[in-house]
């Protein structure tokens, strides 16, 4: 049956709009015992869960709906999708900060907890969506009935749905269009169409990254990759905040794949990229980067500095130093120079913290600098706490977003490095767990945990 279900999943999507992609699921999933399908999308800046478009069985609970106002299209502000919900405080949320899958129940008895005699009308599960090991959402199901292997069945049904999802938004703009709140100044569309997802992770590595301000991205970009044993990092901070930014910003990005790929190494990077700024910016411009190769096996890092901010060294919960070296000029001031490239090795656990001076820089409320100590203060608490690095970022970001008066001057980007050496089952793991459900006529999302 498990086969079927799949088969017709597969069958149907291929043949159907990605807008379809949550009543495909429904209509192939019935056999299984499942009456309720909604599909969320995570936001760009990963602060609300967006569902797709369902039919009535799949209709996301209004009961958690975000009350945000409606859209303004002179600001650009696009109005909200009914049914979205926030990562912060929902259950759907639970499960896409934690990567776990969080199961519930629902029944007539009263007061939070299910009670041991009372009979279950039907059981609600919410799964992340992960691509590889990039979060992408979250998948809600209503079963009539559920175990150990329907809870196996539901984990394989998410990762075939993410898949579809991560195939369909390839060719199709829905997706994306459901993930913005805002519409996107051309610079960050450029710049955006260039970068990766926010995370990377193997089963020594995981990366994770983030660029604000997300819809009015001028100069700042990012990019990771792996190339067999290794794994490239890249930071970039091209001057300005316009249009010509983005573009010296995607020349960078261009230029560090074009060069990668055909086997050149970070000092080849930079002056290919200083090149190319000097020869065709319609304008006097250059660009401040880091260019990072980490050895996975052996934990050796080379980088090369062309006048960023230093990297953060992070050992055992404690910032034992910056990274810094003299740095060579910026990318389009090189002058076709080569850069030096410098060499740390690092210890299992270590993480590396990489940013752009658009972070340090940012204000707080009472006017003071955010500052190299207080980033890296709120990186060592999410530490702390057990965060995953995805989700230690995600909380940095929002909380940089929340200290700062207003909009933010300049870009701000992050980068979050973890080196763990022969992690077993992967640097992001999924550990199911179990939180207490409250009965559907309560308008506030259950509170509370318990793992299993």
């Amino acid at each position: 049956m498990g086969e079927r279900v799949l088969a017709g999943m597969l069958r149907e999507a291929r043949c159907n709009p990605p807008s379809r992609l949550a009543d495909v699921v429904l209509d192939q999933a019935r056999p299984l015992g499942i009456t309720r399908v909604v599909v969320y999308l995570a936001d760009l800046q990963e602060t609300v869960l967006v569902p797709l478009p369902c039919g009535a069985d799949g209709d996301a609970d209004p009961a958690i709906d975000v009350p945000v106002d409606v859209g303004d299209p002179e600001a650009g502000v696009i109005a909200p999708v009914r049914g979205t919900v926030r990562i912060e405080g929902t259950v759907a949320g639970l499960a896409y900060r934690r990567l776990a899958a969080v199961t519930a129940e629902e029944c007539d008895a009263s007061g939070d907890l299910t009670a041991i005699d009372a009979p279950v009308r039907r059981h609600r599960v919410w799964l992340p969506l992960v691509d590889g090991t990039i979060r992408l959402g979250v998948l809600e199901l209503a079963l009539d009935h559920l175990d150990e292997q329907v809870l196996q069945r539901c984990h394989l049904l998410a990762g075939v749905v993410a898949l579809l999802v991560a195939s369909h938004g390839v060719y199709s703009d829905g997706f994306a269009r459901l993930r913005r709140r805002e519409r996107m100044e051309l610079s960050a569309e450029m710049v955006w169409a260039f970068m990766p997802g926010h995370t990377l992770a193997t089963k020594d590595v995981v990366i994770s990254a983030a660029a604000e301000p997300a819809y009015r991205l001028g100069g700042d970009a990012y990019d990771f990759s792996t190339m067999d044993t290794a794994v490239h990092m890249t930071i970039l901070d091209a001057a300005g905040h316009d249009l010509v930014a983005g573009l010296v910003a995607s020349v960078g990005l261009a230029s560090c794949r074009s060069t990668r790929r055909a086997g050149g190494d970070l000092a080849e990077i930079a002056t290919v990229a200083d090149s190319a700024i000097r020869e065709h910016s319609p304008e006097w411009r250059f660009m401040t980067g880091l260019l990072l190769e980490l050895e996975a096996e052996t934990g050796l890092l080379r980088w090369v500095n062309c006048g960023h901010p230093p990297p953060l060294l992070i050992r055992k919960d404690k910032v034992i130093k910056e990274l810094a070296r003299t740095p060579d000029p910026p990318m389009g001031l090189l002058e076709g120079t080569r850069p030096r490239t410098h060499r740390e090795t690092l210890q299992p656990g270590d993480r590396l913290l990489c940013y752009t001076d658009g972070v340090t820089e940012a204000r707080t409320r009472n006017g003071d600098l955010f500052g190299v100590d207080r980033l890296a203060d709120t990186i060592l608490r999410t530490a702390a706490a057990g965060m995953s690095a995805p989700e230690a970022l995600r909380r940095l970001v929002h909380g940089l977003l929340a200290e700062h008066d207003g909009p933010l001057a300049d870009d701000a980007t992050i980068m979050l490095a973890e080196w763990r050496p022969a992690t077993p089952g992967g640097a992001i793991q999924l550990m199911p767990q179990t939180v207490p459900v409250q009965r559907p006529d309560r308008q506030t999302p259950p509170r509370g945990s318990y793992e299993t």
